[in-house]
């Protein structure tokens, strides 16, 4: 008995077809790029504070939602916490100043100018 020889244009039904499997590949999560805007905006400090807060903020959320998807959730939490640091930051300088200007017009009430 002899076996026929196999022919390459024909499929072989012995062997398994590999286009029938059913292979799904998980795709790379990235780094979201919300968190690197918010973070790169609240160390630059470019003055931006509130939106650095809100894309780190935005970033975060969508990091901790979609995890497979997004990768950065330190960028958000350093872009957060630099950014409210900035904020904060600002609000004692605006009223160091502003106090600055009220003692310095009660101490020099007659408007004098420094000689």
């Amino acid at each position: 008995m002899t076996v026929p020889p196999i022919d390459p244009i024909q499929p072989n039904d012995n062997q398994p077809n590999p286009s029938s499997y059913s292979y799904q590949a998980t795709p790379t999560p990235s780094i979201n790029i919300l968190a690197i805007i918010g973070f790169a905006l609240a160390v630059t400090g470019t003055g931006c504070g509130i939106i650095s807060l809100v894309l780190s903020i935005i970033g975060y959320n969508q990091v901790s939602r979609e995890p497979n998807r997004y990768t950065g959730k330190g960028f958000a939490i350093a872009g957060i916490v630099v950014s409210i640091l900035s904020i904060l930051l600002a609000i004692l300088l605006a009223f160091l100043g502003l106090l600055g200007a009220i003692f310095d017009g009660i101490t020099n009430s007659d408007s004098s100018i420094y000689s």
